[in-house]
């Protein structure tokens, strides 16, 4: 591919700016360990059917940047954003554990891990370097690299958790880590946890590996520019930076285009079991439940 969409901006470059935005307090709120909103609400089973026909405007939806969406067997869908973690499938929306701007998010086997930069009275490390959490986001453990690495792309698989921090890197215990293919500057990082499958989207396409990161096969000839990747199995689902979905059933081997966003996306994510893809958009999450051939509002932001 000779030309790239002006808005799909080098891996290396959109890391150095991004680095210098977040350097900014994520906004004017304090340290939070619960939520925004009433305890009471309780979270709503989005994943369990297809997408509702109006869109569900969600109070306290966050205003601050998306950097990853994920979406919980239970049926969460979650929001990693500037100003922290988000459940918006519970309304009024529920801010989940400290103020951290999460730079990178992704759920494990074991949990949740994410990196960034901590918010206005929380003390930690900056930047966070990887850090875990066991209880669903609540509380968070400090693992490695703290005072060093900023993870922008994350992802976990079934034996690595893989990160970039403008260096590919995989740790199996969360502690030693290894470098990786240097050739590969991704925007977005997308495994499984219960597999080896980890896919990177980068400028010259879907690096693919099929061993935990340890290797990746370059992109395959004439193959879609993705921005966001999301892993379900063998299944996988990309957004190119217009706005246009492409689904793989082979492992990002080959893909089928399917179809465009309401929004703008910022983050894309697949239900456990591969049936349902949640893409947080301009709009808000927007949803497909017919394998990426359309998409509708689902949740929406009041603002």
């Amino acid at each position: 591919m000779t030309t790239k969409p002006a808005i799909f901006m080098s891996a290396a470059l959109a890391g150095v700016l991004a680095l210098a935005g977040c350097a900014q307090s994520p906004g004017d709120a304090g340290p939070d360990t619960g939520t925004t909103a009433a305890a009471a609400s309780t979270p709503r089973e989005s994943g369990a059917g297809p997408a509702a026909k109006d869109p569900e405007t969600v109070l306290g939806y966050p205003t601050a940047h998306v950097h990853a969406i994920a979406a919980t067997d239970k049926g969460q869908v979650l929001l990693a954003t500037h100003d922290g973690l988000y459940e918006v499938s519970a309304n009024p929306a529920q801010r989940i554990g400290p103020v951290v701007d999460w730079m990178g998010f992704t759920l494990g086997k074991d949990g949740f891990y994410a990196s960034g930069h901590p918010g206005p009275g929380v003390e930690l490390e900056n930047p966070v370097g990887l850090m875990s959490s066991t209880d669903k986001g609540k509380t968070w453990e400090s693992l490695s690299r703290s005072g060093v690495s900023d993870f922008h792309a994350l992802t976990a698989s079934k034996n690595a958790i893989v990160g970039f921090d403008t260096t590919l890197r995989s740790t199996a215990d969360g502690s030693r880590w290894k470098d990786l293919d240097p050739r590969i500057l991704p925007a977005t990082l997308a495994a499984d946890p219960r597999g080896s499958l980890v896919l990177a989207a980068t400028e010259q396409g879907v690096w693919r590996s099929t061993d935990d990161g340890a290797t990746f096969g370059e992109p395959v000839a004439n193959g879609p520019l993705l921005q966001y990747l999301a892993v379900s199995g063998t299944k996988a689902v990309g957004m190119t930076p217009d706005g246009v979905a492409w689904t793989s059933h082979d492992g990002g081997m080959s893909w089928k285009q399917g179809g465009r966003l309401q929004g703008t996306a910022n983050a894309v994510a697949m239900s456990p079991d591969g049936s349902l893809i949640w893409v947080s958009s301009s709009l808000g999450v927007e949803h497909s439940a017919d394998g990426a051939a359309s998409f509708e509002l689902r949740f929406a932001s009041p603002q």
